[in-house]
């Protein structure tokens, strides 16, 4: 599965993973309480907001139009010019190319999304091989994005495994092909970290799709 740092050499020997099919965990449901003892109902969350159009919605191997494992060329006539910043990325002492991203759109002061290549062994060309996200306006169908937090991502689309890698905690969420950057503040950090580890109120400062 391609992911964080430990991914990096697979994906150049071989551009591809597979889906995880594992179910999502139900959370269990409560039992009710008689009403003397209940507690006082909890504040209604706020609401959440959604992707405005689909240029900015994050699907499975989708950021907007951007397709995980596209080609270079087809990125290349996709996206204005004026909008990618070439670059390159070093990870494991590997260095690969990518671009950063930033639509015209997109208010001053918005984060480029980072988008890495990798070569392709069939074509000898370049393919998207990964998309971070760190502009808050991208959002899932279900409102999910920078600014979440953990509890609702885990309630959405699962977690499996926590990753500390490239200086992040990230939760994986196979099921959508998203790896989720968790804000270091909120953290038991210095021992390995399990799911039921992190707390639920725990923010989302970025987002890795893979494939």
């Amino acid at each position: 599965m391609l992911r964080l740092a430990s991914a990096l050499p697979a994906a150049f020997a071989l551009l591809s993973a597979c889906t995880s099919t594992e179910p999502t965990a139900s959370a269990p449901t409560a039992t009710a309480e008689p009403a003397a003892a209940a507690p006082a109902p909890a504040p209604a969350p706020a609401a959440i907001p959604l992707a405005k159009d689909e240029h900015l919605l994050l699907k499975p191997g989708y950021a907007g139009q951007l397709r995980i494992n596209m080609n270079e060329a087809e990125l290349l006539t996709l996206l204005p010019s004026s909008s990618l910043t070439k670059t390159t990325r070093r990870l494991e002492g590997i260095e690969y190319p990518a671009y950063e991203y930033r639509p015209d759109d997109a208010p001053a002061g918005t984060p480029p999304l980072l988008l890495e290549l990798v070569g392709a062994i069939e074509d000898g060309g370049n393919r998207l091989w990964r998309v971070q996200v760190q502009d808050a306006r991208y959002r899932t169908a279900e409102g999910l994005g920078v600014g979440s937090t953990y509890g609702e991502v885990r309630r959405a689309y699962g977690v499996q495994t926590i990753e500390q890698a490239e200086g992040n905690v990230a939760a994986v969420s196979e099921r959508v092909g998203m790896t989720w950057l968790l804000d270091r503040r909120s953290l038991p950090l210095g021992r390995v970290l399990r799911k039921d580890d992190i707390p639920a109120g725990t923010r989302i400062t970025g987002i890795i799709l893979y494939q």
